[in-house]
């Protein structure tokens, strides 16, 4: 067995190397189907052409080992996929011999160590949610396998606009490179901005910046919107007073003398973050952000304890809030 990295996987099925087994393991489906997708590729362009298949759970045995068996006609190379199959099925998978043969076994849940060591001649890939520098580093990959260049700050404005979804984040990317053109360009926080990455989860970041700005119009609409959406009041109110508290701590530090350009890595958060913030803290005194904190918390246990209609409350906070 070969337990290689996510990267190491797809630079080597670049330069030609095409395991007969692949076995991809893990929560991140995009991960995997972007790896599957790629070995598809690769293998065309090595070969030719290469034969197709995909069998899911409701796939009959003899089928599955029909196609991991025959040679395909005229020397095509093969390439199956089979959707979470069980652990001795793979282990019984493994010991089929087939020269034109490439199968990947995709499981959605990580496999356990005593199972590793029972799997060999084949490789293995941890498909794990990226996060933090991970990442970023695979969204600048992203951006230059478009031929275009993502910076950090960029990278960091993205994913607060959208959230850490792998499949969107790609998606906004694509949309960015679509619209630079043909040309090597910089994928700027301007361009995310120009092309208008809106997603549920921005609405969300949309709320809580027109609430802390005191744009009551503009706070009810996007309040509307996610209600059309479902999202869940309370949550809506969790972030909301996870923001107030994050104004309440940038408000100290700033009259503590921290400067805004170190408000970032004083507070643990992304620069672009911390910059809004120190914006919006500056527009609220103390006391302010504390009665509104207190709002919140009323808010939140009245909901809570089903005391009133959730859109009917939360619409009230936010005019008294905006005000």
């Amino acid at each position: 067995m070969a337990v290689v990295t996510y990267k190491q996987a797809k630079q080597s099925l670049a330069r030609g190397k095409f395991p007969p087994f692949l076995i991809l393991h893990g929560e991140d489906q995009f991960q995997a189907r972007e790896l599957v997708r790629n070995l598809r590729e690769c293998m065309t362009a090595h070969y030719g052409t290469v034969d197709y298949l995909e069998w899911d759970q409701e796939a009959q045995d003899v089928d599955i080992y029909t196609s991991l068996e025959t040679i395909p006609l005229g020397a095509t190379e093969r390439l199956v996929v089979i959707n979470n199959p069980a652990v001795p099925e793979i282990k019984s998978y493994l010991k089929i011999k087939n020269p034109c043969l490439v199968a990947v076994l995709m499981m959605e849940n990580k496999l356990k160590k005593r199972d590793l060591k029972a799997l060999d001649e084949c490789w293995v890939v941890e498909c794990s949610p990226l996060k933090g520098k991970n990442l970023i580093n695979w969204m600048q990959d992203e951006a230059r396998s478009k031929g275009k260049e993502l910076p950090t700050a960029a990278a960091e404005y993205l994913r607060f606009s959208c959230g850490d979804d792998p499949a969107l984040l790609s998606q906004e990317i694509e949309k960015a490179s679509l619209y630079l053109g043909q040309k090597p360009r910089n994928i700027t926080v301007g361009v995310f901005q120009d092309v208008g990455c809106r997603t549920a989860g921005r609405n969300l970041f949309e709320l809580i910046d027109a609430v802390a700005e005191r744009r009551g119009s503009a706070a009810l609409e996007v309040f509307g919107e996610l209600m059309a959406q479902g999202k869940p009041p309370v949550m809506l109110v969790s972030m909301l007073s996870r923001h107030f508290l994050q104004m309440l701590e940038a408000s100290c530090f700033l009259r503590e003398g921290i400067s805004p350009q170190n408000l970032a890595s004083v507070m643990g958060i992304h620069p672009f973050v911390a910059k809004k913030l120190t914006k919006q803290a500056r527009s609220f005194s103390l006391l302010e952000i504390e009665r509104i904190l207190d709002s919140i918390l009323e808010l939140d246990l009245t909901i809570k304890k089903g005391k009133g209609e959730p859109e009917l409350l939360i619409t009230s906070f936010l005019g008294e809030a905006c005000t």
